[in-house]
């Protein structure tokens, strides 16, 4: 019998930040960790090869969005945090086959981002920049990797 350690090694993505960071997750209680790191109550799991799974807030695509995610070959974006862990033959968590920095270049962080429509003011007594509008667009990037600690 293989001796296992109490926790195992995942991945966290953090929306807000668009960073991800690796974590610790107890084997006897990591589904209550993983909801209280997505923040939710529901989750989805997809798979995203036979080694590795994804957690996602089941409702992250309804909620108000700071970041979308795209996972290369993937058919959906997710939305909201997420955690990635390894699986092993049986189905069980286990430490991840891949580093963060190999999960890192699978997902595709897209990140709204406001321009401002200014327009210039002049007059005798007046000289300024007013807004009339705002241009949204998408920014495209990898998420950030936290080396040394959490976020």
């Amino acid at each position: 019998m293989t001796n296992k350690s109490e926790f195992v090694t995942a991945y966290f993505y953090d929306a807000f930040f668009g960073a991800m960071a690796n974590i610790s997750l107890s084997r006897a209680n990591y589904i209550a960790e993983v909801k209280q790191r997505i923040k939710c109550s529901f989750f989805d799991v997809a798979r995203l090869d036979d080694n590795h799974d994804v957690f996602v807030d089941d409702n992250g695509l309804t909620d108000g969005l700071h970041t979308i995610v795209r996972l290369k070959d993937f058919p959906n974006p997710f939305a909201g945090n997420l955690v990635i862990v390894g699986r092993d033959e049986h189905g069980d968590i286990a430490e991840p086959r891949m580093t963060v920095e190999e999960i890192a270049e699978l997902i595709t962080v897209y990140r709204p981002v406001m321009d401002p429509e200014l327009i210039n003011f002049e007059g005798p007594d007046l000289i300024g920049i007013g807004l009339t509008g705002l241009n949204i667009r998408m920014d495209k990037s990898e998420p950030i990797i936290v080396v040394d600690g959490e976020f």
